[in-house]
């Protein structure tokens, strides 16, 4: 269980722009993170810091990540292509639980898939210290976007 976030987000919502990663917002409940673990294995992701990837089943090391690591996503990459990427959120503010009802619940290639949705997605691109070019982009074109359509 997962929420799609981030520049994947951003375009599935009709931003029009190129990103090579995916944020999400993963339940980090005991067995869906060990069926995430499985699933990142076979896609052959594996983590970009030197740890191991069972790091996430323990709370105390996620604390350790955020608290003196400054972490907010632990991220893993594809080491024979590495613009390929997956950022997993490791802030209570930006868990699974808290963002649940801010999503739609979506196809994407015949999956069902939850999205945050623009709303949410324009708050948390606010929150981004200091702003980025891309984020300050996604928001505009959001923001049209709610505009025309009312948003969601």
């Amino acid at each position: 269980d997962f929420i799609i976030c981030g520049g994947m987000a951003a375009v599935y919502h009709g931003v029009e722009r190129m990103t090579m990663d995916l944020d999400i917002s993963l339940d980090m409940e005991t067995n869906n993170l060990k069926r995430f673990l499985s699933a990142v294995q076979t896609l052959g992701l594996t983590p970009r810091a030197p740890v191991p990837p069972e790091s996430l089943l323990d709370p105390e090391t996620i604390d350790f990540f955020i608290q003196e690591k400054q972490a907010l996503v632990f991220t893993f990459i594809h080491n024979n292509m590495p613009f390929k990427q997956l950022d997993i959120f490791l802030g209570k503010d930006k868990s699974y639980k808290s963002l649940i009802n801010e999503t739609l619940e979506v196809e994407i290639e015949g999956r069902q898939v939850r999205v945050v949705s623009i709303k949410k997605l324009i708050e948390m691109k606010m929150e981004v210290q200091p702003p980025r070019d891309k984020d300050r982009f996604d928001i505009d074109v959001l923001k049209k976007i709610i505009g025309s359509d009312h948003g969601n």
